[in-house]
């Protein structure tokens, strides 16, 4: 068991959790908006490319996405997340108005990026620098 110092300055308070999926929430509440944050620190990532790895764990809502909503995502991803390199995304599509929420990987290159979208069959990426998606023409086909 940890000793309360052990993990007081690595890991995020509860108190500090419940602000932070009320801001990511209200993230999803506008066209391309979103997020990708580090779910060890809930810091929001800012270089790079944004692609969903896992899309087993891809949940698309058409309703407001909510706090509780999060929390329950969360729960269940818990373990993926858990994983090296993986990173908590939300996107709401600007076209359908669907919320997107997954576990991603964010890489450096936009090349590095759009091949991890066609490999998983993903509609975007998303540009954390300009904070927008780029759209992905696949030529799968379902």
């Amino acid at each position: 068991m940890y000793e309360y110092d052990d993990w007081q300055g690595t890991m995020m308070l509860i108190t500090e959790w419940s602000v932070r999926l009320l801001s990511l929430s209200d993230a999803l509440s506008v066209p391309d908006g979103g997020f990708s944050i580090d779910p060890r620190t809930g810091a929001d990532l800012r270089i790079g490319y944004a692609v969903a790895i896992h899309p087993e764990h891809e949940r698309i809502f058409t309703n407001r996405v909510t706090a509780g909503d999060l929390i329950e995502y969360v729960a269940d991803v818990a373990d993926t997340l858990a994983r090296p390199g993986r990173v908590l995304g939300g996107w709401r599509d600007p076209d359908s108005g669907s919320v997107y929420l997954d576990v991603s990987a964010v890489v450096s290159t936009l090349a590095e990026a759009w091949s991890l979208a066609v490999r998983y069959n993903q509609l975007a990426v998303f540009d954390l620098a300009s904070m927008m998606s780029v759209q992905v023409a696949t030529t799968n086909t379902v």
